[in-house]
């Protein structure tokens, strides 16, 4: 299926140039930050976090919502969300990995990260947040490759599949609860220092991760010839 993204209209290949801009500037302005340090984005002991962990925050919300399309399909058997289940668990994809990609921005010397691999503490709430990360991320691509070719083959989805499916929907609810706990864990912001956080941070997913996904799916059904479906966007 990858070959179908070398293929496309003039249209198609202006938005990925413009976004190939967009990346180059990105990677220069971040290593000019390498190079000069975190002060450059003036973030400093009043302002530990700024538009990295506000962005992380938003995405992690992003990518939970996709629990709120994969449950009543793969429980429920709703078929009107057949299709837009398979958007909501490849936008789950996008979301994590530009969550992953802030942190590593965040850290300003990205090589420590492999210090949570190299030296893992059960202990630390950051070491669970890899885990969920990237063990949601990896579900993601492997149950949205699957159904996808199964939706294109016109067949159902492989039986083994369903174990992960499952698997996929408290994980979801793990990746945000893990978030949570990080802001929570700081007694030097009050605000945060609530054992509502987790909750609070859940409903925020819920609501804005599929007002997202409803803006993608209108977006898509506009512009290509794959289509949510109407009545998913009206349910």
């Amino acid at each position: 299926m990858l070959e179908k993204a070398l293929t496309g209209s003039k249209k198609y290949w202006t938005l990925l140039s413009f976004l190939g801009v967009i990346i180059v500037i990105g990677i220069i302005c971040y290593l000019k930050q390498l190079s000069y340090g975190l002060g450059i984005t003036g973030m400093g002991r009043d302002v530990s976090w700024g538009l990295y962990i506000a962005q992380f925050t938003f995405l992690v919300g992003v990518a939970a919502s996709a629990v709120m399309v994969v449950l009543p399909y793969y429980l429920h058997h709703y078929k009107v969300f057949g299709r837009i289940t398979i958007l909501g668990e490849f936008l789950a994809v996008a979301s994590v990995t530009m969550c992953l990609t802030f942190i590593i921005a965040d850290l300003g010397r990205p090589d420590r990260a492999f210090n949570v691999l190299l030296h893992p503490t059960p202990n630390s709430i950051l070491f669970w947040d890899m885990i969920v990360l990237n063990g949601y991320l990896l579900l993601n691509i492997l149950i949205g490759w699957t159904v996808l070719a199964a939706e294109r083959a016109e067949v159902p989805p492989p039986r083994w599949i369903k174990p992960f499916i499952y698997v996929s929907i408290p994980w979801a609810v793990s990746i945000h609860t893990v978030t949570a706990f990080i802001y929570a864990g700081l007694p030097g912001r009050g605000f945060w220092l609530t054992a509502i956080m987790a909750p609070r941070f859940l409903a925020s997913a819920f609501a804005s991760g599929p007002a997202l996904l409803i803006l993608l799916g209108f977006i898509v059904r506009k512009f290509t010839k794959f289509d949510p479906g109407k009545e998913a966007f009206q349910t």
